[in-house]
């Protein structure tokens, strides 16, 4: 990854003004002072187009499938499967309540097939081994993962890359 991109991502991100100094309740760590808004770097396709060159980057090419959840993972992974044609699962957190009651949409894996599952933000893990979890019958292997942004250093079932430490948006 070549820090000229990261420098220039890190700039991009804090004038789309993903980085908030104000107590939030994160969804899975508590409260925290510092809130790291990565969804509003969506909105802005010269800063979603470099998110996609860097991940691309760390993502194992011998994958069948790129699978994230959520807000924060699948606009990223979305623009990902379009740029790179790769087949794009969609995992829900809970089933749905209408129509089909499923927990993956777009692509379902196959038994043996290869999965990088997609994130904002890491903290503690939850919502990525809560993906892994709800991915395990499908027989597909996941194989490793890649956020933007790394807030913790904590441990979980698969190998995880991320773009940036939290310190280096502060």
């Amino acid at each position: 990854m070549g820090s000229k991109d990261v420098k220039k991502l890190i700039n991009m991100l804090k004038t789309v003004g993903v980085v908030r100094k104000e107590t939030v309740t994160l969804k899975y760590a508590g409260n925290s002072a510092v809130y790291i808004d990565i969804k509003k770097a969506y909105g802005y396709p010269e800063t979603l187009i470099m998110l996609c060159k860097l991940i691309w980057e760390q993502i194992d090419k011998k994958i069948d499938c790129i699978a994230a959840g959520g807000y924060g993972g699948l606009p990223l992974a979305g623009a990902l499967a379009e740029k790179y044609n790769l087949q794009l699962t969609l995992v829900r957190e809970k089933p749905k309540t209408h129509g089909r009651n499923v927990w993956i949409d777009g692509y379902v894996p196959k038994p043996g097939d290869k999965i990088w599952v997609i994130d904002d933000v890491f903290t503690t893990g939850k919502s990525i081994t809560q993906m892994i979890k709800t991915l395990k019958p499908t027989k597909a292997k996941v194989i490793g993962c890649s956020v933007v942004v790394r807030r913790s250093k904590k441990k979980i079932a698969i190998p995880y890359k991320h773009i940036l430490n939290i310190e280096e948006l502060l």
